[in-house]
């Protein structure tokens, strides 16, 4: 049968574009608001069956994008611009069920599965989500039995200096000793491109390595225990000198702070505590939830007459070639 398709685009989208909104100079009631449902954008037939697409139609498939997407359908061009892409596809469906394709079985079988993921998911909002609830109470109650979870380890920062040039390294660490800041000269020699790529190496401050923890890197091992056991204000009084992969280094360092470890406070470790607790709390729901449905089900599992897979036909071969040599 021959399909006719007749589709008033041109005019729908002149419509689209041209709507106005008439606001009165006097002080006269509101017209009623809109209904979209009765603004048409589109008519077409499709083997002599009229369809319409409204602007209700339109604004509705626009609200399911996502919200960032949505944002680049808020004009009336831009909304004209998309009334083409649902007719697009509008055609398309229509095209595929003249075909028969949505009796395909595969895609059936699709439908079932989705379908049943998403009934799943609508079940388990039910019976799990709704019905899960906690309180502070709670919250605190899992903060006080877990406090060793919440503890901040020691952190120390200190001001250092990362060279790959022995040479330089020395004549550095002899400036400061004359009396160079360390800090200062970390700035000199980062502004002369002569850092190497280790601690202290940043753009901001040279020279800071900010706060770090004892298992803040492994390449770094050897300086991070040295600054650890240095007490605050002391440094270098020799080029430390570190091989890092196949690289060899030389720092000078001075320990700035120290942050010995200390217990979080609840409030700093709330929204943890609170998805940790939701997670239980749902662990548990789902578990109970579980034993409801089997037990409604009166449930009973086999799993003993799953049979042994065979064995591979190679391995079955060579204990017969084994068996054959042996004679």
């Amino acid at each position: 049968m021959k399909k006719t398709i007749i589709i008033f685009i041109s005019i729908a989208a002149t419509c689209l574009l041209t709507w106005t909104f008439v606001q009165s100079d006097s002080h006269e009631q509101p017209e009623p608001a809109m209904d979209e449902s009765q603004v048409i954008l589109v008519e077409y037939k499709w083997n002599g069956e009229p369809y319409q697409i409204s602007l209700a139609d339109l604004n509705a498939k626009i609200a399911e994008l996502p919200v960032y997407r949505q944002q680049n359908y808020k004009t009336r061009a831009d909304k004209a611009e998309y009334l083409e892409e649902l007719i697009d596809e509008r055609l398309k469906i229509h095209r595929a069920i003249d075909e028969t394709f949505d009796k395909l079985p595969e895609h059936l079988k699709k439908l079932e599965d989705y379908t049943n993921q998403l009934m799943v998911e609508k079940l388990t909002e039910m019976e799990v989500d709704a019905k899960v609830s906690y309180k502070d109470e709670d919250l605190m109650a899992h903060y006080q039995a877990n406090l060793t979870e919440y503890i901040e380890d020691e952190k120390v920062r200190a001001t250092c200096i990362t060279l790959d040039d022995e040479d330089l390294a020395n004549e550095t660490l002899d400036a400061i000793i004359a009396g160079k800041d360390i800090a200062e000269m970390a700035k000199e020699i980062a502004e002369a491109g002569k850092f190497a790529n280790g601690p202290g190496n940043n753009q901001d401050e040279p020279g800071n390595t900010y706060f770090f923890t004892k298992s803040a890197s492994a390449r770094w091992t050897e300086f991070i225990e040295a600054v650890f056991q240095q007490e605050v204000g002391d440094m270098t009084d020799t080029v430390f000198e570190i091989d890092v992969a196949d690289e060899t280094f030389y720092l000078i360092f001075r320990k700035e702070e120290h942050q010995p470890e200390r217990q979080k406070e609840f409030e700093e470790v709330r929204r943890d505590v609170e998805r940790t607790v939701e997670r239980t709390k749902k662990r548990e729901r789902i578990n109970a939830w579980v034993t409801e449905i089997s037990e409604r089900g009166k449930l009973k599992t086999y799993p003993e007459n799953i049979p042994e897979p065979p064995k591979p036909e190679e391995e079955s071969e060579e204990s017969e070639d084994s068996e054959g040599a042996e004679q």
